[in-house]
């Protein structure tokens, strides 16, 4: 009997562990924008330029974007990662911030044996565009599902 309540005690540990394990995990870091040279011309669109370590992303005037970096993921187990942004409105420093609409997921990878790899993608969003004047902060999420560190 004693056999059997413990094989049921670890069973029911190792369920949730592995639960956990397979719960997702976004990670987000919040960053100020840096107003990007017209190198264009007076026709150009102005361009909101984010840095977040080893992420970049650029906004342009029209709503029109773009996020690019590497993830890395760790250990051997599989994980699946997704890179998005959101941009807000806030106080200096991303405090306070109004996020505008929901995170926007641009790349879905699968990532095993410690690989790193390049995320890109982009989008328009409409109302991006129509606070472009009002935007003082952008987020990087990377979002992470199955075995994450």
């Amino acid at each position: 009997m004693q056999r059997v309540l413990i094989s049921l005690l670890f069973a029911m540990v190792w369920v949730a562990i592995a639960d956990i394990a397979e719960a997702d995990d976004v990670r987000k870091l919040a960053t100020e924008p840096r107003r990007g040279s017209n190198i264009g011309g007076a026709q150009s669109l102005a361009r909101l330029d984010f840095y977040f370590n080893n992420v970049r992303a650029w906004l342009l005037q029209d709503g029109n974007w773009h996020i690019e970096g590497s993830i890395q993921h760790r250990g051997a187990f599989c994980g699946t990662y997704e890179l998005g942004i959101q941009f807000g409105i806030g106080s200096p420093g991303c405090a306070n911030v109004e996020w505008i609409g929901a995170p926007i997921y641009v790349t879905k990878r699968r990532q095993c044996n410690s690989a790193l790899m390049t995320h890109s993608g982009g989008d328009q969003d409409q109302s991006a565009a129509d606070a472009f004047d009002q935007i003082s902060c952008a987020q990087r999420l990377i979002k992470c599902s199955g075995n994450c560190k």
